[in-house]
């Protein structure tokens, strides 16, 4: 009888021990955060996620019109277009390989949101968000460097003489 008495008190002190266990396992949640409050900031999450996708498509879409438009300068025939028209397209080229840097760097950050389903951490979001600006700068000074060589091509078209005709000679 004792030894079923033992026996008994070991596997209580076993389930004990499994019970404190899976406490640990589980987080508490912090004073004050009730789950709703919880539930909350993984919507919150959730939508700044998706507006970070919903960016970087925009940024891709972009980026794409940029290859799109230099490759198509690019098979162009080369006219005597001038020294501006050249540095005004390797601008346009540091720009748009700038901004798939940036992208790429967006699309990491993001991919570390939803890894975290919510619990980002205040380091994640910070550079999340310099990642944000970093791509919106490099928007901006590719759409800069695309109208410089807009400006300059059209530039090296007013300069060159026109062709002259049967009748004007």
């Amino acid at each position: 009888m004792s030894n079923l008495e033992e026996l008994q008190g070991r596997i209580l002190a076993a389930m004990d021990r499994i019970g404190s266990g899976l406490e640990g396992l589980v987080p508490a949640p912090a004073p004050g955060e009730s789950p709703e409050e919880l539930k909350q900031l993984l919507e919150d999450e959730r939508t700044a996620n998706a507006q970070l996708e919903e960016r970087v498509k925009a940024l891709h879409r972009r980026q794409e019109a940029l290859e799109a438009e230099l490759a198509e300068a690019r098979a162009a025939p080369a006219a005597g277009p001038g020294e501006d028209v050249t540095r005004a397209m390797a601008d346009m080229e540091e720009a748009v390989s700038r901004l798939r840097a940036v992208n790429t760097r967006l699309r990491e950050n993001n991919r570390l949101l939803r890894e975290a389903k919510g619990g980002a951490d205040s380091d994640v979001l910070n550079e999340s968000m310099a990642a944000e600006l970093d791509a919106l700068r490099a928007d901006h000074a590719a759409a800069g460097a695309e109208a410089e060589t807009i400006l300059a091509a059209l530039g090296a078209l007013v300069d060159e003489p026109a062709p002259a005709t049967e009748g004007e000679a």
